[in-house]
């Protein structure tokens, strides 16, 4: 089945001139020189104090000049344009980062590519740095919050101001020469930032912000400002996420993560079914609901850039969250509207009433009482919340703010969906009744680094077209674990869009092509007289096990709801499937381990050998020529750490990964299929064998490399077998004891003896262990199939069965 992939998710980035001189193949002042005398070249964008210019406006540009003969390359033919060439470079940064043939020979044009753009690797670590020691003796007893707009002030100003950027540069470095007072730079770098969040129409509260900062001397803010300068332009989530992950945030002032954005901006855009003018967000957080807001507006805006573009405003009680927005927005190139109030939004004076197409927002869970006694003489459509809860309350002040025919896409507590409470019941059963929910997705854990509390997107829209039917996705097994957190793919938010979509499409548009969810995402389709006939729960887990999957529009609507039996059923075929694999496994490993004897030490053709005599022993490169700067999760080539060895084998290295260039220059240090990685230094761990799927990884330097030489007579997975032994593991920790911090030398290692039958015997033997330890993985995941099975049949045994439908 094919899925509809809105166009929110297709690249077309904003870039600057010396992009365009870069991914063309000329310089600099080329492109000057054709905006100047070309009527008819793209007219640039203002962004934040910078021009920049639609990448595809300036390819479809380019793909009407041709390279003159004399300035073309020696692979590019008559006729080529500079669009081509353009294409070109586009498509080489993206195929260059999964390539993963080290050897120059294999890929003789390797040498001859430019350098890989790879900067978010390198801001990577620059951010590690940032956040390292060197905030404390930036900050003294100022707080992180400080110190953090500090960082994002400085990167507004390298990004988006290059003069002011450079003349502060010189400021701080004469300042630190001369021993100068460091309060007088950041001063300097507070009214700075002001001065153009003023001229955007921004808060300009930064000056008093790093008036909190106490810097150890000035030579330490010369420090930052040389790390910060090297950061890539979009490293403001980079900051924003290593200032989270210390846990320095309170939980009301966690941001949400850009899957989610994503996903409630792209709900609320397909839903409003109309190009939207403004958009509103009453509790903005780092203003990424805004953000995200705007760039899809601008992205759809491609198609008629007479529309004007789209208007944002939005509110904040946290004087932090609004400068952190603030600068945000900025750099996204928003002009938007961000006030800072002392009461909740509905309370606040501003009046936003009928005024946003589109609302994004995360508001804070669970907080009481922010509206004290008003909260049972102001104005509720759907019902006074109750005062120990403003859940509720930010509900029905994104309704009221939404435009006729507007939509709404929010975060909300999952609980807040089936609370107990008679207050919020009597809401929901309010808000159903009126037909303003569209759509409830429950979202995985752990995809907020502030707070654990399972969270659901809440899809609302104006009352004027109420919906008769609403739609519930249970995604909690979606996600990808990454560290403590999970991230919502952007593969996973188009699939969740998809169902939403074809849920909303006219009657027969998606007949024979309906979009199917991913298997562990479970919908149900409930109307309204269905929910209100009940405690009216908007919480999708209380509808999913009671309603079949829902059916998009074009499938037989005849054919019967899928039983609740066919889940426990197909997780005893499993059971039975794995069994059998089992058996298998048994009678392989049985037929093998009774063809050898073991020789035990009588064997009077083994023989005793020195390691190093066997092997070709190489410990992996060092700190300085692969440190942690060097590696990133865009890299090309992945690099093993200890930690990636695991019940003998090479696991997938995630973001520990290098650029092509420093791979090419370490292939002396690249793995082959049968290489054996032992730990060097740290923690003494059973080794691992190298595959074929892993043929030119690299070691880190905390590994040491075997290789068998060719005329030993040595099977690989045989001394796998024998270095696992834990009489070696003994050994091996024993001799790295002795040293301060625990290593084993080559030299050492190579001195270990190994026990060797004649080589067809050590093959049979490792064969044998191959086979038991196939027996040993199948009855695991047999153990755990019927676990599985146990816990579906519980439920199946212990839940009501569903009443028959009466005809």
């Amino acid at each position: 089945m094919g899925s509809i992939h809105p166009p929110q998710y297709e690249d077309d980035p904003l870039i600057s001139r010396a992009r365009i001189a870069e991914l063309a193949d000329v310089t600099r002042p080329t492109v000057t020189i054709w905006e100047q005398r070309a009527s008819d070249f793209p007219a640039p964008r203002r962004a934040a104090g910078a021009d920049h210019f639609l990448q595809s406006d300036v390819v479809r540009w380019l793909d009407r000049r041709r390279v003159p003969r004399h300035l073309r390359r020696p692979d590019e033919s008559e006729g080529v344009t500079y669009g081509h060439r353009v294409r070109h470079s586009l498509a080489m940064g993206r195929t260059e980062a999964h390539q993963l043939v080290l050897d120059p020979a294999d890929v003789p044009e390797l040498t001859d590519r430019p350098a890989q753009r790879a900067t978010v690797p390198a801001s990577r670590q620059v951010v590690r740095e940032l956040m390292g020691p060197l905030a404390d003796e930036v900050r003294g007893p100022g707080s992180m919050v400080n110190y953090l707009h500090l960082l994002l002030a400085l990167h507004f100003l390298h990004t988006t101001s290059p003069e002011r950027w450079t003349e502060t540069r010189i400021r701080a470095t004469a300042l630190a020469a001369a021993g100068g007072p460091p309060g007088e730079l950041l001063e300097h770098v507070g009214h700075q930032v002001d001065t153009e969040v003023k001229r955007l129409g921004m808060l300009p509260h930064f000056t008093d912000s790093l008036a909190d900062l106490i810097p150890r001397n000035a030579g330490v803010l010369t420090a930052v400002m040389g790390l910060v300068g090297k950061l890539d332009g979009d490293a403001f989530e980079l900051i924003i996420d290593a200032y989270e992950a210390h846990g320095r945030l309170r939980s009301r002032e966690f941001f949400t993560p850009k899957g989610v954005v994503r996903l409630m901006a792209g709900l609320a855009a397909d839903s409003c079914g109309r190009a939207p003018r403004t958009a509103y967000d009453p509790y903005v957080r780092g203003g990424e609901c805004l953000a995200e807001g705007f760039a899809l507006s601008e992205r759809l805006r491609r198609r008629n850039l007479d529309r004007a573009p789209l208007k944002v405003f939005g509110q904040t009680t946290v004087t932090a969250a609004g400068l952190l927005a603030t600068l945000n927005l900025a750099l996204h190139g928003v002009h938007a509207s961000v006030r800072l109030e002392t009461k909740a939004p509905w309370a606040s004076g501003l009046d936003t009433t009928g005024r946003a197409d589109v609302v994004l927002t995360n508001p804070p869970f669970n907080m009481k009482n922010s509206a004290g006694q008003a909260r049972r003489t102001g104005t509720w459509a759907y019902g006074a919340p109750p005062l120990d809860n403003d859940n509720f309350a930010y509900v029905q002040h994104v309704l009221a703010s939404l435009r006729e025919g507007g939509r709404a896409a929010m975060v909300m507590p999952t609980k807040a969906g089936n609370s107990d409470s008679a207050a919020e019941t009597a809401i929901r059963r309010a808000m159903v009744t009126a037909g303003v929910v569209e759509c409830v997705i429950a979202l995985p854990g752990r995809l907020f680094s502030g707070t654990a509390v399972p969270v659901s997107v809440w899809l609302l829209r104006h009352p004027s077209e109420p919906c008769e039917h609403v739609l519930f996705l249970d995604a909690r097994r979606l996600g990808t674990r990454k560290g403590p957190r999970s991230v919502l793919e952007d593969h996973e938010a188009r699939a969740l869009l998809d169902m939403c979509r074809a849920h909303n499409a006219p009657p027969g548009r998606y007949a024979g092509d309906v979009p199917k969810l991913p298997a562990n995402v479970l919908s149900a389709l409930v109307d309204r007289q269905t929910l209100l006939g009940g405690s009216c729960s908007l919480n999708p887990v209380d509808h999913v096990d009671q309603v079949g999957p829902a059916r998009g529009r074009g499938e037989d609507q005849d054919e019967p709801a899928r039983s609740g039996a066919a889940v426990p059923g197909q997780a005893w075929a499993e059971v039975a499937w794995l069994r059998d694999r089992s058996a298998a496994a048994d009678a392989h490993a049985d037929s093998l381990r009774s063809e050898i004897t073991p020789s035990g030490t009588s064997g009077a053709d083994w023989r005793m050998a020195a390691l190093a005599d066997l092997c070709e022993i190489k410990a992996g490169p060092s700190f300085s020529q692969l440190g942690t700067k060097d590696r990133g999760p865009a890299g090309a080539v992945p690099v093993v750490f200890p930690r990636h060895l695991r019940g003998g084998r090479v696991t997938d290295t995630g973001e520990e990964r290098i650029s092509w260039e420093l791979a090419i220059r370490l292939a002396h240090f690249r793995l082959r299929d049968g290489d054996i990685l032992c730990v060097r230094a740290g923690k003494t761990a059973p080794p691992a064998i190298v595959r074929t799927d892993q043929v030119g990884w690299l070691p880190s330097a905390n590994l040491t490399r075997l290789r068998v030489r060719e005329d030993s007579e040595v099977d690989p997975d045989y001394l796998l077998a024998w270095l696992s032994r834990p009489e070696v593991l003994a050994w091996v920790e024993d001799r790295s004891a002795a040293t301060a911090a625990p290593s084993i030398s080559t030299g050492t290692l190579g001195r270990l003896e190994v026990r060797l039958p004649p080589l067809a015997e050590q093959r049979r033997v490792a064969e044998v262990l191959a086979a038991m330890d196939a027996q040993t993985r199948a009855h695991a995941e047999l153990a755990a199939a019927v676990t599985r099975a146990r816990g579906l049949l519980v439920e199946q045994f212990m839940n009501p069965m569903p009443e028959p439908t009466r005809p």
